[in-house]
């Protein structure tokens, strides 16, 4: 970098942290260089308290059996992080600020003894200015955490209702830390994001916002903000050169600082468009903005940015209800699921996991993935990768089940400074395609005040004025929308907006009423998945089914003695307040277990296949229904929960599932009144044409009935390709054992998996064992696995238990008389031999 541009030093090494019991027991000495640290512990930066207290070995790991608890003790301490270091050259600069990009969460920064700054949000930067107060040699940093269990016990709460607990209503920090119905309470402490020595010459870049402003054939209208920061009493003249790199000719311009802003507009012929995966490349290009004071550069920023349009539809040209992502002017069916924390020890996560969940994201055919607002804005990181990889981000504020005091000025201040903050930093990335106000708390008040009698919404000043009023003049190219779910007259109806659809697994009674008391039906029907087929909402933005984790990840946390069914620590795994759902869902599907193994089975299946049954009823109504986003995508500690992909990131067998149900193509079976069937789902913009053969047969192959369709449907569209009444049923197909016999749905395109119905539920079902045969031949980086069945093998599953190992297909059905080949691969190019791979089916015995 020349010497005249403003420098960024991340502060990385050298921390040490220590905890105490009171403030006044922090010797005043610690502020001094050369400070004794006997007894301190070398922290990572970013990173939290509890993971460096597992690196130390001063903790047992929290996720094994319940360890967790033991860790209590931890959210009680004051902590403090300690780094002493040298500025010989900090004279040269206008200013010097030290920024920590996030603090957890309520901080005090003593720089050389003297207080700083103050921290009082987890996602709200906090800078202090040093220009002046440095030294040479010896600067010491100490950053003082307060407990926010000690701090959020003082504060009155009578007021307010709140899901889980009431600790955080106060508190500007990840809701999740204090437990979820998925997660242990693990309260987080420490410098969870990067701290940064920025020592500036006369100026620097504090934000930019690239936007696209319209797009028409052949060009493009985009415009780029620059925001300043200057340093030198005004006394140069700042320009900012703009370069947008990525096409033939790279568009570059050089415009005047004013009021310490730069706005360009421009046009970009022949652009490439950022589109999500499915539906093209989600191409970027490169922006590049040198601040320069007098003509020399004195800043630099690149980002990664995409040239698109994003809007949602709220109505059809007839002016019905819709909830429709238009993208580039075309209308998308979103698919995907929502995102919780990758890890409890979210300082501590790093950029391979994120980008190793939003690969299996899009491997999974996901084109969204929905920031849940119970947990953290995300790092860069997930919002560069989303970018790159072609998925949209449904984005909550960080609000969720719960009321906030909206009537106290600082904490309403605090917050403006969060959302302004938040919104400046994502406002850029095109994956970024909707702001939402909060994560149920509208429905859940809605619920509430029947109780309570007191029609006061807390937070109604925050969704309602504060954020729209700010996104007005921060982001206007983006829909904001109040709380998710929102529409309709209770907040969370099948009319209008979006939907959070807990009929089923929780049991919830649908439609009710504004103000209406809500009803709970938690028997078998009650929360069966076939409820699903009663949705009739315009996008699904949240609904689920719990499922078991891999045995690997049960070994791996619970002691070899508790490794069964029924178990005191297999139990504690689930943190859903009502556990019973998982018998009473097993019970009405596919049978309750007899030990661990069948439970696993059981409840995977019970999850893959309601969840299969749920998005094929949403896609199959496109375009009334324009989007389904499963809960949820991943784990945040090896729990058994709604996830797909567990903690340790081996797929459920609804992952896979997601894979076959979540492709442009679909063909899946209706059954309404008796009346079964069989539509064909065209997500892409290409006409779907195709030969479908449809066959009723038995375990043993043999086939009743058997008839090929021509099929074409529209693009984006969904149509039936034939049905059948009751009455034709039985003479058609033949005299059938409704218990032995399916239908079957075949493409001829490679590109289209098939699909099955069955007449009876899992547990009545009769399918004659089967035996597998498999063989397996090793290749360069995979393994090439054959499987054939001598009868119908329902469920057929491969095992690995080396993380990262992948199947190209896995949970499936193989009618008798097919060979179905498979490749094993792993992802970070750990060996995996054939004997590490076990393959079952659900009615036959492990072939190896």
């Amino acid at each position: 970098m020349a010497p005249h541009q403003t420098l960024y030093i991340k502060l990385q090494e050298r921390w040490k942290i220590k905890a105490f019991d009171r403030a006044e027991d922090i010797p005043g000495a610690v502020h001094e260089a050369g400070f004794e640290e006997s007894g301190w512990l070398e922290a990572a930066v970013p990173g939290d308290v509890h993971s460096t207290l597992l690196t130390h070995g001063v903790i047992e790991d929290p996720y094994y059996s319940t360890n967790d608890q033991a860790c209590r003790w931890i959210e009680r301490k004051i902590w403090v992080y300690r780094l002493e270091f040298d500025a010989p050259d900090h004279r040269d600069f206008s200013s010097t600020l030290l920024r920590f990009d996030g603090l957890d969460t309520l901080a005090e920064v003593f720089v050389n003894g003297q207080s700083a700054t103050v921290c009082e949000n987890m996602f709200v930067p906090a800078v202090a200015e040093l220009t002046g107060k440095l030294k040479d040699r010896g600067n010491v940093v100490v950053v003082r955490f307060d407990s926010v269990v000690a701090y959020a016990e003082k504060q009155d709460v009578s007021r307010f209702w709140s899901k889980v607990n009431y600790e955080r209503i106060w508190l500007r920090k990840c809701a999740c830390n204090f437990s979820w119905d998925w997660s242990p309470r693990v309260v987080t402490v420490g410098i969870w994001k990067d701290a940064w020595l920025q020592q500036i010459r006369k100026a620097k870049i504090e934000h930019l916002f690239f936007r696209t402003l319209s797009i028409g054939p052949d060009v493009a209208e985009v415009a780029v903000d620059v925001e300043v920061g200057r340093f030198d009493n005004g006394e140069s003249r700042l320009t900012a050169e703009i370069l947008l790199e990525g096409c033939d000719r790279p568009d570059r311009y050089e415009v005047e600082v004013v009021d310490e802003r730069a706005t360009l507009r421009f046009r970009v012929d022949e652009p490439e468009l950022w589109w999500t995966f499915d539906h093209g490349n989600p191409f970027l290009y490169e922006l590049t903005v040198r601040l320069k004071a007098d003509g020399r550069i004195v800043d630099t920023a690149v980002e990664e940015v995409g040239i698109r349009t994003i809007e949602v539809a709220l109505r059809s040209e007839t002016g019905s209800p819709r909830f429709t992502f238009v993208l580039n002017g075309k209308p998308i069916y979103a698919k995907g699921a929502n995102w919780i924390p990758a890890h409890n020890f979210i300082g501590a996560i790093r950029d391979e996991r994120y980008a190793d969940l939003i690969a299996l994201s899009r491997e999974a055919n996901m084109n969204m993935l929905r920031v849940w607002g119970g947990g953290v804005y995300e790092k860069a990181a997930f919002y560069r990768e989303c970018s790159r990889q072609g998925l949209l981000v449904w984005q909550d504020f960080m609000f969720s089940c719960s009321e906030v005091p909206d009537y106290d000025a600082g904490f309403m201040a605090n917050v403006r400074e969060e959302i302004v903050a938040n919104v400046k930093m994502l406002r850029s990335y095109p994956c970024v395609a909707i702001w939402a106000g909060n994560n149920e708390n509208q429905a859940i008040h809605s619920e509430k005040m029947y109780y309570r009698g007191d029609y006061r919404f807390y937070g109604e000043k925050i969704f309602h004025e504060l954020i729209p009023e700010l996104l007005e003049s921060l982001d206007a190219t983006r829909l904001y929308w109040p709380s998710s779910p929102w529409g309709g007259n209770d907040a969370n109806s099948f009319d209008e907006g979006d939907t959070h659809n807990w009929a089923v697994w929780a049991g919830d009674v649908y439609p009710r009423k504004y103000g209406e008391p809500s009803k709970m039906d938690v028997s078998p029907y009650g929360i069966s998945y076939r409820r699903y087929a009663e949705d009739t909402s315009k996008f699904s933005s949240e609904f689920g089914i719990h499922g078991s984790t891999v045995k690997e990840t049960l070994r791996r946390n619970i002691p070899e003695s508790e490794l069964y069914y029924g178990s005191f620590e297999l139990d504690y795994r689930n943190k859903d307040y009502e556990p019973e759902k998982a018998d009473i869902t097993m019970a009405g599907y596919s049978g309750l277990p007899t030990d661990l193994d069948q439970y696993i089975d059981f409840s995977m299946l019970c999850q893959a296949e309601g969840l299969k049954f749920g998005v094929e009823h949403f896609r199959r109504r496109k375009p009334e229904n324009s989007g389904s986003l499963i809960w949820q995508l991943n784990d945040c500690w090896p729990g058994i929960s709604w996830s797909l992909i567990d903690y340790y990131l081996f797929p459920k067998a609804s992952y896979y599932y997601a894979r076959r149900f979540y492709q442009p193509i679909l063909l899946s079976f209706k059954e309404e009144e008796g009346r079964i069937s069989v539509w064909a789902t065209n997500d892409s913009y290409e006409p779907y044409e195709d030969t479908v053969t449809l066959s009723v047969q038995n375990c043993f192959g043999n086939a009743t009935y058997e008839c090929a369709y021509s099929v074409r449907v529209e693009p984006n569209g969904s149509k039936s390709i034939v049905e059948f009444a009751p009455e034709e049923i039985e003479w058609r197909f033949g005299v059938i054992d409704k218990r032995s016999h399916f239908i079957a749905i075949r493409s001829a395109r490679d590109d289209v998996y098939d699909n099955h119905f069955f007449f009876a539920e899992q547990k009545q079902l009769r399918f004659a064992p089967c035996r597998l045969k498999v063989s397996m031949e090793e290749r360069p980086g995979e393994i090439r696995i054959t499987v054939a069945t001598d009868r119908f093998a329902r469920f057929v599953k491969l095992e690995c238990g080396i993380d990262h190992t992948m199947f190209s297909d896995n949970y499936f059905n193989l009618a008798p008389g097919e060979k179905k080949t498979i490749f094993a691969a792993n992802r970070k190019g750990t060996p995996v031999a054939p004997s590490d791979i076990r393959v079952g089916a659900l009615n036959g015995s492990k072939a190896r």
